[in-house]
């Protein structure tokens, strides 16, 4: 061997056994990692949308009620995560029904749930119980329809399995509160995307309970979400939401998410 070529080769040695034992190995990515992307990803400043609902029934009985949604992000700024405030504008009985979230980011705050129901012209807190009901005899609680925070649930790295031609990451989240409404939720999420295209949701003995499939829309730059289906494994009952006129960046106004708001029974 020529003496370049054993130089050449002491150094590639030298480079080799630097990399494999001086510098740190890139760590994993944890079950919390992964949601913390997944809750970074860009939603813009606020939005607003028609969200249908379709209801059906194990025998196949459709019912249809239509919202106004607007929605506005807080990352943080006063203590909030988000604010939702829903309208009902159909079934005709039901228009000016209001709903209102208050989505909490410091911990240990319960997320603020109103209730308008204009035939009573009065305004109810849903109480922390009440907030496991059903939304509007849908799939998804009351409790659902917000933000809950990483840090009510324990969230472990399942592995990456294939989902939709993609792959997946996989993630267990598990709460920390004795009796939550669900035993457990394994989120599906697109590797590297960050966007949830399934929620498997456990009752308290870890039996299958719903599942939720998620189909998102390229708007300009955002990804958000197009449409949901939740089917109830235990009743065959499902849901579908589809968002329509979806509109980003509206400059929404703060007083717009307030109880003065909500007894309107309708959007500005």
């Amino acid at each position: 061997m020529s003496v370049r070529k054993s130089v050449f080769s002491t150094l590639l040695l030298v480079v080799t056994l630097f990399t494999i034992f001086l510098l740190p190995a890139q760590a994993a990515m944890t079950g919390l990692d992964i949601m913390k992307k997944v809750e970074e990803l860009p939603q813009g400043d606020d939005q607003k949308s028609t969200v249908t609902l379709i209801l059906t029934s194990a025998q196949r009985q459709e019912k249809k009620i239509i919202t106004s949604r607007y929605w506005k992000n807080y990352r943080g700024k006063d203590g909030f995560y988000s604010k939702t405030l829903f309208f009902t504008n159909h079934p005709p009985d039901a228009k000016g029904t209001g709903f209102l979230i208050w989505d909490y980011a410091k911990e240990g705050k319960i997320d603020g749930l109103w209730l308008y129901l204009p035939s009573l012209r009065k305004v109810s807190v849903i109480s922390t119980r009440g907030q496991d009901d059903a939304f509007m005899g849908s799939d998804l609680t009351f409790a659902d329809m917000g933000q809950r925070r990483l840090d009510e649930d324990t969230h472990e790295f399942i592995g990456e399995k294939p989902c939709d031609g993609k792959a997946c990451y996989v993630v267990e989240s598990k709460p920390k509160e004795a009796g939550s409404a669900y035993g457990k939720r394994v989120f599906w999420i697109l590797k590297d995307e960050w966007r949830t295209v399934k929620i498997e949701y456990y009752d308290q003995k870890k039996e299958p309970l719903k599942v939720q499939a998620i189909t998102w829309q390229k708007n300009g730059d955002l990804w958000v979400w197009e449409k949901a289906t939740v089917k109830n494994q235990q009743t065959g009952h499902s849901t579908l939401f589809e968002i329509s006129d979806l509109k980003i960046n509206n400059g929404l106004r703060d007083d717009l998410f307030t109880d003065r708001m909500l007894k309107r029974g309708e959007g500005p």
